[in-house]
């Protein structure tokens, strides 16, 4: 079954008494484009949307047609077929009766070969997960753990869902419509519900002919119909303009500078080296781990003066960052030929004065060595006529097996990497603050099937892989049964290259495969290049997004360190791409579980260090403010080695001067800014401990020779457990010497669990059961009794209890020696073992306390606390009062949503100590009023409590 990619974004069910739940109703809310938000009380069930697939599987959702009037109950849509097209269409939504009736009626605008056309909603596993679904007469539950993609697909007349916190939804259909149940957990946390009209090459959807999909939705309890309106935002008495100033005041409580983080200048301990143990450490101190926490650059953000590079580093340190990252640098660095690999020199002058700035300060650089140099790609395939389609990523997948676009790569590194930096007096192979290389930036292969399936090299390479693996075609046709097409054969070269690698198929697993060796082929070529040829010493890794498989650790086992990347509230563009509208969920990741990142857990290889070098809760997501403690906290626990936030700028305009707030960038978001510090107190100062046992999933090389007929995705539906303790996997050279993890779990595919010293006897590692995992990590002493972990409920402790995720009540607590804190919804309160205690009063927040000092919290004589609610551009406009479709950024001051917290601090002389309210650039404000009683300091942090100041963020307690 094809991958639904999530369109809707939802939060679970609180717990509810089923009782309750039977007789409280459902409202449905009628926004933009005929999307229907549906909840009962204060919690969110789910959304419809329609959308489309085109032929690969390339999802596409409607937006609102602005070329049309919307009238109370039909909303206009318009859909972008991806790879070009469009399908206009409306929907009429009302209430009837005790429920709701649906029209939606999609129109081409031309004759297009579609997989579908639909309408969709996603749940989350918990509202749906033991409830009960019922299709026709046929009928089952929704299970516990993850099984399989496909739970029911056919042509039905009702749908009924009963949930497990009580209640049911319905869905009637006046004629038999096709309808798709489907488990997501292979690609993230929900189940889906699609209603289609199917088309596809021999029955394209015809010009002008619509296409209808009618229904009702009925529930017990009833259901409300409310016609949802777009929103704006602007200053007023709930949101607080604020003044934003980039640069830190020296000596200030924001002034990062005096907490060792950086030690200038880079390199001066010699190579970054990578440990067997999964540590870096540097070649003159061995035997001490390394870790790193930086930032992004990207375009014009790297080619600024040399003054500004110096004021630009220098804030950088005070923000607390040992590293950065260049990224998209190539487009201004290349001379404007179509081969693109000489370099400019007044560009190149400007970059290198910016790479010796950081590293005369302590901040180590990493980049890739294709991320989107626009090379002209036509002139490696001469004979296609959608060569320059998606030009960026057809090079990537070109790179990797066309020998001229390969030459092509390896001549921009050699004259990257060769260039002698004249403010290091060092050539880049041999600078050692450049400490790391990505060979190309999110260039997994098996993202980019359909940019592969019309290039020769790789249309010969695949069916010379089949024609090793198989006899002949009849041994081809035995295997793969009804996907070997008439007329395709590999020992005739007509194998074509296409199917599904997330398919269910053999077809699917061998384009896994063989994807995979083209994988690692390149990785050995290329990096044999860097090292034999250039001389590079730098670590090297490759394949830092998106898909993933079990067989991908193949190649990562010959990789110097891994490294992958995640997001949270990407924008997914509705008419274009990086063009307004765009959509995202806009959902609390505490009351979801707190899922982001918790796959890439799995990526990493215990015995390399792991880095995620891009992460994102991106803007204008309300809830980005706990993204800082969430990343740092996850990151401490697996004791991962380095993170890179995406990103500082994407511009040089808004390096010295304040801009409003976009998708990605710190210096825009001062709300994202100040959640930073969280990442780097937790991660990079090690606030947060790592988890002291670890869980493994083993693999060994017979394994990947040897393959299942499906193969997996790489993270397995339990990565929940990273918030537990340290997960991962370890490629096993010999499976009888005792592997160093407290549960390991055999992939079983060739070798068997037997052969392992210490396995748990478990069978499929990514299809064992919640509960029996449950179980052994509490044999294994990594669950203490008392932990109230239940991944069923989405609560999840540390096994060090320094952090806590109770998803039903959408609350976090942080509670370490020197941090402590979390986020709850208004109304609610944080309570900490170390001393610190929250009340959140009216607006949700996100509000934690840091000793600036060496010391605990509680003998700390200098702390900042922060308190961060949500921040938006003043007149951002909305589709919806959800805030999940974008139409229109807004402009400068930015506002912050008033709130207020009581923090409270237990301190050995509590009234000794003085309170400030801050400005974004550390400078005192105000004095804040406080109380002392009790051994324990409080005050009220105030979003609008400094007046004529504007909005505050961050706060200082100090003794004088």
């Amino acid at each position: 079954m094809s991958r639904m990619k999530l369109t809707l974004a939802v939060v679970g069910l609180a717990v509810l008494a089923a009782g309750a739940a039977r007789a409280e109703g459902i409202e449905a809310l009628v926004g933009k484009a005929g999307r229907v938000q549906l909840a009962r009380g204060k919690d969110s069930l789910g959304e419809f949307g329609a959308g489309l697939y085109n032929q690969q599987w390339s999802s596409a959702d409607a937006s609102a047609d602005s070329r049309r009037t919307d009238t109370v109950e039909k909303r206009h849509l318009r859909i972008a077929v991806p790879g070009g097209g469009e399908v206009t269409g409306e929907a009429v939504i009302a209430a009837e009766g005790d429920g709701l009736s649906a029209r939606y009626v999609f129109t081409p605008a031309q004759d297009v070969a579609l997989n579908s056309l639909h309408v969709s909603v996603d749940f989350s596993i918990p509202t749906l997960a033991g409830g009960r679904w019922t299709a026709d007469e046929r009928s089952g539950t929704f299970p516990q753990d993850f099984g399989q993609v496909s739970i029911f697909q056919g042509s039905i007349r009702s749908l009924t869902l009963e949930l497990p916190a009580g209640g049911s939804l319905r869905w009637g259909f006046p004629e038999p419509m096709s309808v798709l149940v489907q488990d997501n957990r292979q690609w993230g946390p929900s189940f889906s519900v699609r209603i289609s009209r199917s088309g596809g090459t021999s029955r394209p959807f015809a010009k002008g002919v619509p296409v209808k999909i009618d229904f009702s939705l009925s529930a017990s309890g009833g259901v409300s119909v409310e016609h949802d309106t777009p929103v704006t935002i602007v200053a007023d008495k709930d949101w607080i303009p604020l003044s934003l100033e980039l640069d830190i005041l020296p000596g200030s409580a924001l002034d990062f500078s005096d907490l060792g983080l950086q030690d200038a200048p880079a390199g001066k301990h010699g190579w970054l080296q990578a440990d067997t143990d999964g540590t870096f450490f540097f070649e003159r101190q061995p035997g001490k781990p390394a870790r790193f926490y930086g930032v992004n650059f990207c375009f014009s953000a790297h080619y600024i003066t040399h003054e500004q590079s110096d004021r630009l580093a220098d804030r950088l340190v005070r923000l607390g960052y040992n590293t950065v990252r260049l990224h998209h640098y190539e487009g201004e660095l290349t001379e404007p030929h179509r081969e693109r690999t000489r370099l400019n020199p007044q560009k190149l002058d400007q970059l290198d004065y910016l790479v010796a700035a950081c590293i005369r300060r302590g901040i180590y650089v990493t980049t890739d060595l294709f991320v989107s140099r626009p090379v002209d790609v036509a002139q490696f395939l001469p004979d296609s006529a959608t060569a320059r389609s998606d030009a960026m990523n057809r090079f990537k997948v070109l790179a990797a097996l066309n020998p001229a676009a390969y030459e092509n790569w390896k001549a921009f590194a050699r004259n990257l990497l060769e260039h002698v930096n004249p403010y290091t007096q060092r050539a880049y192979k041999d600078e050692p603050g450049l400490a790391w290389l990505a060979l190309i930036n999110e260039g997994n292969l098996t993202n980019f099937l359909s940019l592969a399936k019309d290039i020769p090299d790789y249309l010969v390479a695949w069916n010379g892989f089949l024609a090793g693996r198989y006899r002949d075609r009849a041994a081809l046709a035995t295997a793969w049964g009804s996907a070997l097409k008439a007329g395709e054969d590999p020992g005739q070269g007509t194998v074509t290259l296409d199917g599904s690698v997330h398919g269910q198929d053999l077809r699917g697993r061998d384009l896994v495969l063989f994807l995979t060796q083209v994988e690692k082929d390149f990785l050995i070529r290329a990096t044999a290049f860097l090292r034999d040829e250039l001389g590079v010493r730098a670590l090297v890794t490759n394949m830092n997004g998106w898909t993933n498989h079990a067989v991908s650790q193949r190649v990562r086992a010959a990789m110097d360190f891994v490294d992958d990347h995640f997001y949270v509230d990407h924008p997914r563009f509705l008419d274009q791409s990086w063009r307004l509208p765009s959509r995202c969920p806009n959902t609390s990741p505490v009351a979801g579980g707190a899922s982001g990142g918790r796959h890439l857990a799995f990526t990493r290889l215990f015995d390399k260090p792991f880095t995620v070098s891009e992460y994102n809760y991106s803007g204008p997501g309300r809830y980005r403010g706990v993204g800082g403690i969430l990343t740092g906290a996850l990151g401490a626990i697996q004791g991962w080695n380095g993170i890179w936030r995406f990103a500082y700028s994407h511009s040089r305009d808004n390096l010295f001067q304040p801009a409003r707030l976009d998708y990605f960038n710190m210096a825009t978001d001062p709300l994202s800014q100040a959640a930073e510090r969280a990442s780097i107190c937790l991660f990079l100062r090690g606030d947060m401990r790592a988890a002291p046992h670890s869980v493994s999933i083993a693999m060994t090389e017979a394994d990947f020779l040897q393959p299942a007929a499906q193969i997996p995705g790489l993270a397995p539906s339990w990565h929940w457990a990273a918030w537990l303790t340290r997960v991962g996997t370890h490629v096993v050279d010999d499976p009888a010497r005792s592997l160093p993890h407290d549960l390991v779990l055999p992939l079983g595919w060739a070798t068997p669990e037997g052969d392992f010293a210490n396995a748990a006897r478990v069978g499929d590692p990514y299809q064992i059961a919640r509960d029996k995992l449950v179980e052994l990590l509490r044999q294994r002493g990594i669950l203490a009794a008392g932990n109230p972990t239940d991944p069923g409920a989405d609560v999840f402790q540390s096994e060090t209890g320094e952090i806590t995720i109770d998803a039903p009540r959408d609350r976090l607590t942080l509670d370490t020696p020197r941090t402590a804190g979390g986020f709850a919804p208004a109304g609610e309160s944080i309570r900490t073992r170390n001393g610190v205690g929250i009340s959140v009063q009216d607006t949700d927040a996100t509000v934690w306390v840091s000793s600036l000092d060496d010391q605990p919290l509680r003998e700390s004589r200098r702390l900042l606390v922060t308190h961060l609610t949500d921040l938006q551009n003043t007149e951002i406009r909305y589709a919806e009062r959800a805030r999940q479709t974008l139409l229109d950024w807004g402009k400068l001051p930015h506002l912050v949503r008033a709130g207020k917290a009581e923090v409270r601090v237990q301190l050995a002389d509590p009234a000794a100590y003085q309170v400030w309210a801050l400005a974004t650039s550390g400078k005192r404000l105000a004095e804040i009023p406080r109380r002392a009683s009790g051994g324990e300091l409080t005050f009220l942090a105030d979003v609008a409590g400094c007046g004529e100041h504007g909005a505050v963020l961050c706060y200082e307690i100090a003794r004088p």
